[in-house]
């Protein structure tokens, strides 16, 4: 028996034939990168500040969303590089010196130890050996 307001038994399901395609969550955008305006979507909603990639449970949307979050942040670490440069061209001479890395090598103080060629310990040492 067909329910009010429904068509008679068209072989259907009680869903119907068509479906609403599931809305993406609000922080993701199209795959192809454009909203359906066709413009790009803007970086700073894709990814909100309190966001955490490990949230999501589907692995193959997180995968999807890790890629997008490294590329993100590859643009963004060139884009700085880039302006630097630009900088430091636009400077010239007055330029600041560029930042030495900080390894274990520059930070270690270098500790001389002055020893007495004439000193008893180091006497008894040389002898004994």
């Amino acid at each position: 028996m067909a329910r009010s307001g429904e068509a008679g038994g068209g072989g259907e399901d009680r869903r119907g034939a068509k479906r609403k395609a599931p809305a993406e969550s609000p922080g993701e955008a199209p795959e192809d990168g454009a909203t359906e305006s066709g413009a790009p979507a803007p970086a700073a909603a894709a990814f909100p500040p309190g966001f955490s990639i490990s949230e999501i449970k589907n692995k193959q949307r997180r995968h999807f969303m890790f890629v997008r979050w490294k590329q993100q942040q590859r643009k963004e670490k060139l884009a700085a590089k880039k302006k630097l440069k630009k900088e430091r061209e636009a400077l010239g001479d007055k330029a600041p010196p560029k930042p030495v890395p900080k390894t274990i090598e520059n930070q270690r103080v270098y500790d001389e130890t002055i020893v007495d060629p004439n000193d008893e310990e180091v006497i008894l040492e040389i002898f004994h050996k």
